[in-house]
């Protein structure tokens, strides 16, 4: 079976907000494109989501977002949190060591 696989652009307000509103002293931030794959001759497609991966100098954070922006999944704990959830748990990881 043959497959299309399509590059979603990172959303650039999350990108915008993200920056605005975290201290990123201490942190590197990486931003992943998401996938639409799609398989040929079919209706099916499967969403490969946008992810974030945060470091800081003892922690590694992997937070997974889909089409809506106003929630972020992190897998690690099988939590879906707000952004202002999520800027917070940053800010905070930012003053860890």
């Amino acid at each position: 079976m043959k497959t299309t696989i399509e590059t979603l652009e990172f959303p650039c307000e999350i990108k915008k907000k993200l920056k605005m509103k975290v201290s990123m002293g201490n942190l590197e931030v990486e931003f992943i494109d998401g996938h639409l794959i799609k398989f040929d001759k079919t209706n099916l497609s499967v969403q490969e989501p946008y992810k974030i991966i945060v470091n800081n100098n003892h922690y590694t954070l992997i937070a997974l977002l889909y089409n809506d922006e106003d929630k972020i999944y992190i897998p690690s704990d099988n939590a879906i949190i707000s952004i202002t959830k999520y800027i917070s748990i940053l800010n905070t990881m930012n003053k860890m060591y």
